[in-house]
């Protein structure tokens, strides 16, 4: 499955947050989105899982809109570990995950092996197979967003789309979590904040600033010293990563570069990958 934006728009309460953005991830891509807060790579994501529906433009999974899908369609199509989750949940950790397996099941339908191999085989990836008997709310949050990304897995989906998934972990674990991504090799649309978590796992960066996409390429193309000024307001050097030979992005916390530029951080060229 490839995910195609097009001439995206969001508005909320009559205010666009989100104009006029084009994204791509091809079948089995991790495409990453990554910009400053407020930029609206969150807004874009929640039209993805149909959870906002957009002013303008389309969602197309492999050509289609996934919101003239049916419900049951799109929820086997598409699955989302998104940022507004909730944690009073008085359900086991086995009995979230088995959630994920709703799209499957007929009104009357209880589980079944398959759907009981499914899940244990989500809890074994995610690290938390020993945990399937206790309870949801008694978790720390990375347990918990560890359980919920188990939960999207059992959903068997074509697409992922993920809103600051290492949000709440630990460095271990936040590094299983992004190879264990890479490992599924499942269409991927994910936000993160960590930029060099970004380059180290995505395939193909889009950069969204003020609402729109202002670069887009491989994480080498993207991730620059100049964009990282324009669109960050920082100042940074860029180099090869000794053991991955990724982009390494080492910032220079004692002087920001739109401060010392005298410029305020605003839109950069368009990168074509």
């Amino acid at each position: 499955m490839n995910i195609t934006i097009e001439e995206l728009s969001v508005a909320y309460a009559g205010r666009a947050v989100v104009s006029g953005v084009h994204l791509i991830a091809a079948h089995g891509e991790i495409a990453g989105l990554v910009g400053p807060n407020g930029s609206g790579k969150s807004s874009v994501l929640r039209t993805v899982y149909r959870h906002l529906r957009p002013a303008a433009g389309r969602v197309l999974v492999d050509g289609r809109d996934v919101w003239d899908l049916a419900p049951v369609r799109a929820a086997r199509s598409v699955a989302a570990l998104p940022q507004e989750r909730g944690s009073d949940f008085e359900l086991t950790v086995g009995e979230i995950v088995m959630m994920g397996r709703t799209p499957y099941k007929g009104p009357f339908s209880g589980e079944d092996d398959t759907d009981r191999a499914v899940v244990a085989a989500a809890l074994e990836q995610v690290g938390m197979a020993e945990a399937r008997g206790r309870a949801f709310s008694a978790l720390s949050g990375g347990e918990r967003q560890r359980v919920l990304l188990a939960r999207a897995l059992a959903q068997d989906p074509d697409v992922l789309v993920l809103d600051e998934p290492t949000n709440h972990l630990d460095v271990l674990h936040q590094v299983e979590l992004l190879a264990l991504l890479r490992d599924q090799r499942r269409t991927t649309l994910v936000s993160l904040h960590d930029l060099n978590a970004a380059a180290s796992v995505c395939d193909r960066l889009h950069v969204l600033h003020q609402g729109r996409v202002v670069a887009s390429g491989t994480p080498h193309e993207v991730l620059t010293p100049e964009l990282l000024a324009e669109v960050f307001g920082v100042r940074a050097a860029v180099v090869e990563h000794p053991l991955t030979g990724d982009p390494l992005i080492a910032f220079d916390h004692r002087s920001p570069a739109g401060a010392a530029a005298g410029t305020v951080p605003g839109a950069v060229p368009v990168r074509v990958p």
